[in-house]
Parts: C-alpha cells; sequence; structure tokens
C-alpha cells in the first residue's frame, strides 16, 4: 500500500490557505474546532462528491502545492485544528532558516486520507509494522505536536505513539517535538519553577493503556507492536528515552535563553542552573550537572554570601554529582562546606544539619572508610533523634544508615540490629505496605544474604517484592533492585535458572524505567555476565559483560570504582585484551566475584534553592487516623511561581513547610476557609479565605491526588465549622 498517501505531501502555501479557508468560512468557531470537526465541517463536504482525498482535489486545482512528503505529521484528532497548522507553519519557518530555504511538505492525515472512507479497514497486518513503518523512514521526518505540555494527548494515542515509535526506531530519520508558540513560555517558566515535575509529566508512557477512535486500529497497532522486538516495554522505553532528551534540551534552551537576553546575573538564572543539573545528575550526566552547579555558584555567592541557602544547596549537590562520579575525597569537601554553612545558619541540633551528617557518612561508606562512615551517621542519628523523636520516618532512615555501614564493614549482626530498629519505626509511622518500609525488608535481605543465611535472605527479599509490587507496582525502579537482589541469593544458592529469571526481570524493568546506560542497568548486566561465567557461558559473559562496561563508561566514566570493578570482571572472564586507558592491565579478581546488591541509602539532593528534601522513597502512607501530609507544589502570593512544599492537614490547620521535619513557612487556620475546590479540570486545588486563594498543584512526589486533599479539606471545615 505504498502509494501517493503514503509518500506525498502538501505545502506550506496549501496549509496556510486551508487556514484561511476555516477563518472564512468559520469565523466565530475556527480557533475552538478540533481536526475532527474540521475533518466533518469542511474536508468532507468538499470531497464527498468525488470520494477522494481533500490532496487529490489540491493537486488538480495547484498542482504544483502537491510533491514529495519530507515531513509526517503525528498529531491528535482531539487537538484545535488551528493550533495543529499553525504549528506546522510555525515549524516551516524554522526549517526554512535551517535547511537554506528547501521547501517543506507535509504528510498530514486530514489531507492525505480519503475521509470519505475507512481507508484502514482492509489492510493486512504487516501493513502497519512494515510498508508504514517503511513510509516514515522514506519520508525521513517525523513532527510530534504535542500538546498541552502539562497533559499531552499524543502520549495516550495509540495511533501517534506507534508513529513515533516508527519515527525512532528508523536508523536516519528525524523525529521533532514542537509545541505552539503559546505554549513555549508556560513550559520555560515550569521548567525554572519545578524541571523534574515536567520531566515526570511528560515521560508516563504506557503504550498498553493507549486508546483509538478505530478500534479496529488499536488492535492492529496493539498487534504489530506486540511481534516488534520487546513488544510494549521497547515503545515505552523508546517514547519516554526520547521525550526525556526532548525535555532537557528544552531546559538547556531555557538557560541560554536567559543567557541571551543578558540575564545571566540574576537569581532567577541561578535558580534554573540549579534545576536543570539536578535533573542532568539524574540522568547519569554528572559532568555537565557539575558545569551547571559551578555556573549558579558565583551567583549565589554574590546575592546570598558565603553563608546563604542557595549556596548550602550547591555545595550539596556538587557533593552529590561528585559521589555519584566516585570522586568521593571531593564530594566530602563539598559536604563539609554545606555542613558548615547549615550549622552556622540553623546550628547544630537541627534536621538540616543531621541531613549533611548522613550524607558525609554515606559518602565515607562510599570510600571505604566505615568507621567515620558509622561516626557521622551516629551524629545524624542523635540530632534526629533530638529534634524529630525517636518514632519518625527520619529517624528509622538514619538507623537504616547505620545498617548500612556496619553491613559494608562486615558486621552483620550489627546491621541487622539496626534495619529492625529501623523496620519497627517505619511499620509503625508509614505503615507495612509502604515503599520505604519494603527498602528495609530488602535490605535485611542483604544482611542476612552476607550471613550466609540464604533462606532468610529470600524470605525478606519477598517480603519487601510483595509490598512494592503493590504499591509501586511491578515497573518501578525499586522493585527492579529487589528482582535483582533475588536474583543473587539464588545464584548463590546454586539455583542459577531461577537467578537468571530474576535478574532479566530487574533488567527489563530498568531499560525501560531508567534507559539502557544507567548505572543500575549496567548493574544488573553485570550480575548477568557473572552468572554466564559461574555456568561456563563464556560467550554470553562476555557479551554482557561488555554491555556492563560500556553503559558504566557512558554514564560514571571510566575511573569511577564500579567502571574499573566491571574491568576486572572483562579480563578475568574474557581474556587479557582489555586494558584501562593508561595500556596497564586491569588485576583480574578471583572466582568469588562480588556481584552487585541494591540497598537503600539516604542521600538527599538539594534542588531549586532548598537544601532538605525527602527522600524520594519516603512517600507518606496514609490512614484515616492520621494527618493528612505530603509534597506539594503551592504558588507564592505575589507571583505565579510554584514552589514544592510539604504540606500537613492536620485536625486546625494546612500547614505548609520546605520538608517534612523544617520549621513551617505559613499555615492556613481551617476555621478562616471559605471553600476549597479544584480548578483547572482538576489541576488545582483552590483554597479560599477572606482576602486571599491559596493555590496547590501536584507534585511528582505526591501519593495521594489533589482530589483527596480537596475531600480531606471539606470534611475537616465541615467539622470544625
Amino acid at each position: 500500500m505504498a502509494d501517493q498517501r503514503l509518500t506525498h505531501g502538501v505545502s506550506v502555501a496549501a496549509v496556510r490557505r486551508f487556514l484561511g479557508d476555516l477563518k472564512r468560512e468559520f469565523p466565530d468557531t475556527y480557533t475552538e474546532m478540533t481536526t475532527e470537526d474540521a475533518c466533518k465541517q469542511l474536508v468532507v463536504p468538499r470531497t464527498r462528491q468525488d470520494n477522494c482525498a481533500y490532496v487529490e482535489q489540491l493537486r488538480k486545482q495547484s498542482p504544483e502545492h502537491v510533491n514529495k512528503a519530507t515531513v509526517f505529521v503525528s498529531h491528535a484528532w482531539r487537538y484545535k485544528i488551528a493550533d495543529v497548522l499553525n504549528v506546522l507553519l510555525e515549524f516551516a519557518q524554522q526549517q526554512a532558516r535551517k535547511d537554506d530555504g528547501q521547501p517543506v511538505f507535509f504528510w498530514f492525515d486530514l489531507f492525505m486520507n480519503n475521509q470519505n472512507a475507512n481507508v484502514t479497514a482492509n489492510l493486512p497486518q504487516e501493513w502497519w509494522s512494515t510498508t508504514f513503518k517503511q513510509s516514515i523512514a522514506n519520508i525521513g521526518h517525523v513532527l510530534l505536536v504535542l500538546m498541552p505540555w502539562r497533559d499531552p494527548v499524543p502520549l495516550t494515542r495509540a495511533w501517534c505513539l506507534w508513529e513515533i515509535f516508527c519515527g525512532i526506531s528508523n536508523e536516519g530519520t528525524e523525529v521533532t517535538i514542537q509545541l505552539p508558540n503559546s505554549e513555549e513560555q508556560a513550559l520555560e517558566n515550569a521548567i525554572r519553577s519545578s524541571y523534574k515535575a515536567v520531566t515526570d509529566t511528560l515521560v508516563r508512557v504506557q503504550a498498553q493503556r493507549a486508546d483509538a477512535f478505530n478500534p479496529h486500529d488499536k488492535h492492529m497497532i496493539f498487534t504489530a507492536i506486540e511481534s516488534w522486538a520487546g513488544g510494549f516495554s521497547a515503545v515505552n522505553q523508546a517514547v519516554k528515552d526520547q521525550l526525556r532528551a526532548w525535555c532537557l534540551q528544552k531546559a538547556v534552551a531555557a538557560v541560554e535563553a536567559m543567557r541571551a537576553r543578558g540575564e545571566d546575573s540574576t537569581d532567577a538564572f541561578a535558580g534554573l542552573c540549579l534545576n536543570v543539573g539536578a535533573v542532568l545528575s539524574d540522568f547519569g550526566e554528572h559532568d555537565r550537572a557539575i558545569a551547571y552547579f559551578e555556573t549558579a555558584l558565583p551567583i549565589y555567592l554574590r546575592t546570598e554570601g558565603e553563608k546563604g541557602e542557595g549556596v548550602a544547596a550547591l555545595y550539596n549537590n556538587l557533593g552529590l554529582a561528585y559521589d555519584n562520579k566516585g570522586k568521593y575525597d571531593k564530594a566530602i569537601e563539598f559536604y563539609e562546606k554545606a555542613l558548615a554553612i547549615t550549622v552556622e545558619a540553623l546550628g547544630e541540633k537541627h534536621p538540616s544539619t543531621a541531613t549533611s551528617y548522613n550524607n558525609l557518612g554515606n559518602a565515607y561508606a562510599d570510600k571505604g572508610e566505615y568507621d567515620r562512615a558509622i561516626a557521622y551517621v551516629e551524629k545524624a542519628l542523635a540530632i534526629t533523634v533530638e529534634t524529630v523523636g525517636e518514632k519518625h520516618p527520619s529517624t528509622a532512615s538514619t538507623y537504616g544508615n547505620l545498617g548500612n555501614a556496619y553491613d559494608s564493614k562486615g558486621d552483620h549482626d550489627k546491621a541487622v540490629h539496626f534495619y529492625e530498629k529501623a523496620l519497627a519505626i517505619k511499620v509503625e509511622t508509614l505503615g507495612e505496605k509502604h515503599p520505604s518500609t519494603a527498602q528495609t525488608y530488602n535490605n535485611l535481605g542483604i544482611a542476612y544474604d552476607h550471613k550466609g543465611d540464604l533462606d532468610k535472605a529470600v524470605e525478606f527479599y519477598e517480603q519487601g517484592l510483595a509490598i512494592k509490587v503493590e504499591t509501586l507496582g511491578e515497573k518501578h525502579p525499586s522493585t527492579a533492585s529487589t528482582y535483582n537482589n533475588l536474583g543473587l541469593a539464588f545464584k548463590n544458592k546454586g539455583h542459577y535458572d531461577k537467578a537468571v529469571e530474576f535478574y532479566e526481570q530487574a533488567r527489563a524493568v530498568y531499560v525501560e524505567a531508567l534507559g539502557e546506560k544507567h548505572p543500575y542497568t549496567a548493574m544488573t548486566l553485570a550480575n548477568i555476565g557473572l552468572l554466564h561465567d559461574k555456568r561456563g557461558e563464556k560467550e554470553q559473559a562476555c557479551a554482557y559483560t561488555q554491555q556492563a562496561l560500556d553503559a558504566f563508561t557512558t554514564t560514571l566514566g571510566p575511573d569511577h570504582p564500579n567502571t574499573r570493578k566491571a574491568k576486572g570482571y572483562l579480563l578475568r572472564i574474557c581474556g587479557n585484551d582489555e586494558r584501562d586507558d593508561g595500556g596497564a592491565r586491569t588485576a583480574a579478581r578471583g572466582e568469588d566475584d562480588d556481584e552487585q546488591q541494591q540497598g537503600g541509602s539516604e542521600q538527599v539532593q538539594a534542588v531549586a534553592g532548598q537544601q532538605d528534601a525527602a527522600d524520594e522513597d519516603e512517600l507518606q502512607e496514609r490512614s484515616p487516623q492520621q494527618p493528612l501530609a505530603g509534597w506539594l507544589q503551592k504558588r507564592g502570593q505575589w507571583n505565579i511561581a510554584f514552589r514544592t512544599r510539604w504540606c500537613t492537614l492536620g485536625d486546625d490547620h494546612l500547614t505548609y513547610s520546605k520538608g517534612p521535619s523544617l520549621a513551617e513557612r505559613g499555615r492556613i487556620p481551617l476555621s478562616s476557609v471559605l471553600s476549597a475546590e479544584l480548578a483547572h479540570g482538576g489541576e488545582e486545588l483552590h483554597v479560599a479565605v477572606p482576602g486571599r486563594t491559596f493555590v496547590f498543584r501536584l507534585d511528582a512526589r505526591s501519593d495521594t491526588s489533589l482530589a483527596d486533599w480537596c475531600t480531606a479539606i471539606n470534611s475537616r471545615i465541615n467539622v470544625t465549622t
């Protein structure tokens, strides 16, 4: 079916003329018409008599406006047609500047398909995965019209996801994501205030849940996806990776735009650099993250002075970035600077000071100086108990860090002791069915694994896994960490087939959630390689270990301990051809290679000037007897910027602060609340008091909906009034 409908396109002038026709024929409504409306009210009436596609009439009237397609347009029919056409015109202007005026011809389904007939009804199944995909490859460029950015419709439509995937998976096919100009500034503002929330919004892709207007199309697309190598997971991962890269490009562009406007010495510019650096660090691009942090640092030093909150946040984030690079001495240097500022600004007995001690302890543990690590974590524990109490999740987390340090030191009994203390507090304060509780079960499993009690280890891993699957789902990185550890336990028990099964489950989740080159993916690849080596399967062992080494090198650099360890594995397994950067041979390890387990420590990253934030695994569990608490985005009183705040709804007040154990930034007496209601399609919660309306949005770390908050506030208003 590789006919002109899949190979030809319409000119920019034809798009502009069609938009003009809409304005003339529907002057009062064209701005609100969807693509479907335009089809029914303009295209079908014009083409019904000839029973043809719109492009056929255009070819007869103005053949110069039809030529070989250069851009395939992927869009949702629920969009407003004027917005879509304006995006095409804006894209064409950009291409004209970039490509020396080369003409653009759009393959746009509204024009190219006969809208008087169901053109896909009788297509054979192979058309979807062969002819259609090859047609996109022949065109060579896919333009994804993405809007609204807060809830992009194409990510929920089967056709759009398949079109994007066909573009991404064709080598040499360019994929461009474009917003309307009207949304560009809104996205830039959102990146400044909560960049991570933007990326989280845009990568919630689940092809298996996508829908289509035509059930037959949906079935055929799903069948094509399932027949593809990797199936839905491959499609999800490819689209997520493309969107992450685009988000990152937009963030970097926002920085450059501020620089071009001469705003590169402002606090806002420094805050944006801090946000972008934090996300780059999350993506494993630590060198680029450090560059952005270092760009922001002199601005904060000038505007806040040596003892400013933003300066402390940057030192903390620089410490995390160097820690992740394996540069532990450099990390410790920055952690100590952050600690000095925190102690002077907030005092020794403050939860933020405890956070700095925890980060120092984790860095020394990574460095192998376990006694020093334990000393710092014990300081953190003493402060945490004094400031927030024994029965608090932060105290439990610090006990967990002590357990990690003792386990790494080889004192597994002491590790079990502290993990059990952490578990008891988490069960009491967060509940049994909570991701953080599950992580402690996972860490107990690691300790018993190290003790050689493999049956007990498997028991704890399985307890943790059941909770993670229930609370986070099977496709979450934390769930994958337990799959990985179960694989190691079964490998140690000699159950190699079972071990491979769990390792492969972990790898599949990591690839889908984090990408092919993430350190966690690399860690699991290394474990699979070592297992194949145990079984005498040298070729497979070498292949997996090489993949692990490539991934570690890409994300952590050649000098990171994990990279060097992977080099050692590859040398021992595959022979003496592998050399380090200086040409010296990497020392081979003995037969008892230490496969890598994945536990949980409490490193805290400072984002957007906020030095102390809760660990991302610490999602507050809800019960009717407990106050409602969690992360929300709160709009400032004097500007439109949203800031992340830890909100707590008690019996009498709604309070908000910068973190769960930090001083209140403000409180709303429930007795003064006039109303609490959802707005903007449920995207905002408006809490009205005399003279002001507080506006909240959901944060990426929220584990409750705005509807839950609205219901809870209204129930308390009814009680208090």
